[in-house]
């Protein structure tokens, strides 16, 4: 999911603060359904997506966009979702126009 909306139960989209890989203090809301339909759904897998944005250092950047997708990778562990059943994405930069919070972000898609 690199555009589009968050799909109730389905998906979700982690903002981060700049600089930050901390996990947002709203995460286990954004999560809830994601957590939900994997709970309910036992065979369901989940891909979590880092992204970053353009600006500055590029190298700094995906490993900024990676620590977050792990630091959402260990939030799921810690709520009960097993490491087999989680895919991590390889970091990748935003494209186009927009709102610089919507690159430093995590998406989560099950699947």
């Amino acid at each position: 999911m690199t555009t589009g909306d968050v799909v109730e139960g389905r998906s979700a989209r982690i903002l981060f603060d700049s600089g930050s890989a901390v996990v947002p203090s709203d995460t286990s809301v954004r999560m809830s359904g994601v957590l939900g339909t994997l709970g309910a759904e036992p065979g369901t897998h989940v891909r979590v997506s880092g992204f970053h944005d353009a600006s500055g250092d590029a190298a700094a950047n995906e490993a900024l966009a990676k620590q977050r997708a792990e630091a959402i990778q260990q939030w799921l562990v810690v709520n009960g979702v097993s490491v087999e059943r989680i895919t991590l994405d390889k970091p990748a930069q935003t494209t186009g126009s927009g709102n610089a919070d919507e690159a430093r972000r995590v998406d989560v898609v099950v699947e």
